[in-house]
């Protein structure tokens, strides 16, 4: 296949701070996916190359890599759609099962290194033992998901143009101020490292997901207030606690992650670099209950909306020079100190791809830099998935699916406590 030619002339850009923070835990280029599954046959490699090609010229920054100074983006003129579109086999040592087979299947998605020599992204055709799915692939250092997301759409759906929610500048007051000030101080406490995620590394890393109703974490909001994120949250802490019960019979302390916040201004959606902030939150794993979790959740995160948080922090970022912004993005995602990321993600409403409706949607990055486990909800059509990308030392921290879905449940079924 012939390269992409290039529609015009694309300027170099500069690394931002968060940018180069992602490069800089990564020592290169880190991983990061949008997974789309699929009912019934596969595409051809060649069919979706050709689609890869009729639309990538148009996609400006999938043409970007990070020079050798790394602290540059630059364009390449045309782009080897050959190179980027691959198809994954597994090997029969790979695998005894067809779920053990999918299993693999997501370990090289996130164990499967990124190029440096050419803009790192790729496109893979994965065939599953029920159906088959799509992943895009792209270095984290030059988009967050919610940019992924737009261009996985922009180079697969039948119908493209869909666009995610941003959000418009907000002048933030003293209490935005006050609040990014305020993480910032408590980030530079000694680390405690919470017990279910303490240990040595096993160098391995292994994904799984967990799904779920998205009308029942509809459901949970309505009756309890917060947002579809607060149930999210409240509900992972539940099962993180769960998890270290049955793990040890004690229970878990509170929990510190880093929660990323988009702050992608409109008509920027396709726009190259990351556009994020980072907010702390204490998941309370002590709680013995749902509801009780939900509410502290709610405690944490409502100010944070209240006082613009995200804004705050996007003007002092960007108030900074690079490299101390990095260095305080680094800090506030310190694995020593927060040893679980968890984002959320809206995939957008149904996508087709060559005449085949996508069933389920998922984001999920490579862990790097000493991080132990990422969590990620993300939403599509009907369905909310839950990811985990996990440490492989974690023991049995593949239940903690079920007990996502079982503090779910509680939070719609039963009644919470005075």
């Amino acid at each position: 296949m012939q390269p992409s030619p290039s529609t015009s002339p694309r300027p170099p850009r500069n690394l931002g701070a968060v940018d180069r923070a992602f490069r800089a835990v990564a020592a290169g280029p880190l991983p990061m996916g949008i997974m789309l599954d699929f009912e019934g046959p596969a595409p051809t490699l060649s069919s979706l190359r050709a689609r890869v090609a009729e639309r990538v010229a148009d996609i400006a920054s999938l043409h970007y890599q990070v020079d050798g100074d790394e602290r540059e983006l630059r364009a390449v003129t045309a782009l080897a759609v050959d190179e980027h579109v691959h198809r994954l086999d597994l090997t029969r040592e790979e695998y005894e099962s067809p779920d053990d087979a999918d299993r693999a299947a997501d370990r090289r998605m996130i164990s499967t290194p990124l190029t440096s020599s050419r803009p790192p992204w790729d496109l893979w055709l994965i065939p599953r033992a029920r159906g088959h799915s799509l992943c895009f692939r792209s270095d984290h250092a030059l988009r967050d998901g919610a940019a992924a997301v737009c261009i996985t759409r922009a180079l697969l759906d039948d119908r493209p143009g869909w666009r995610p929610r941003t959000h418009p500048a907000v002048t933030p007051g003293l209490r935005g101020f006050t609040s990014v000030t305020g993480q910032a101080l408590r980030a530079l406490r000694s680390p405690e490292v919470p017990p279910a995620f303490a240990g040595a590394s096993a160098g391995t890393q292994s994904m799984f997901h967990a799904d779920a109703a998205l009308d029942r974490l509809h459901a949970a909001r309505r009756l309890h207030g917060g947002t579809v994120n607060d149930v999210y949250l409240a509900a992972l802490s539940q099962a993180v606690r769960r998890w270290h019960v049955e793990r040890t019979g004690r229970t878990h302390p509170p929990m510190p992650i880093s929660m990323p916040l988009s702050v992608r201004a409109p008509g920027q959606e396709l726009a190259v670099g990351n556009a994020l902030v980072t907010a702390r939150v204490t998941l309370p794993c002590a709680h013995g209950d749902s509801h009780g979790a939900l509410r502290h959740v709610i405690s944490q995160t409502g100010p944070l909306r209240r006082s613009h948080h995200r804004h705050a922090a996007r003007v002092l970022l960007r108030s900074l020079p690079p490299a101390v912004g990095m260095r305080a993005a680094l800090r506030l995602a310190d694995a020593e100190a927060v040893p679980a990321l968890a984002s959320t993600m809206e995939a957008g409403p149904e996508l087709t791809h060559q005449g085949l409706r996508a069933t389920r949607a998922a984001m999920f990055i490579a862990l790097a830099g000493g991080l132990r486990c990422y969590t990620a909800l993300t939403t599509y059509q009907d369905n909310a998935r839950l990811t985990v990308v996990h440490d492989d030392a974690l023991t049995g921290i593949d239940c903690l699916g079920d007990h996502w879905r079982t503090a779910l449940d509680e939070l719609v079924t039963t009644r919470p406590s005075p």
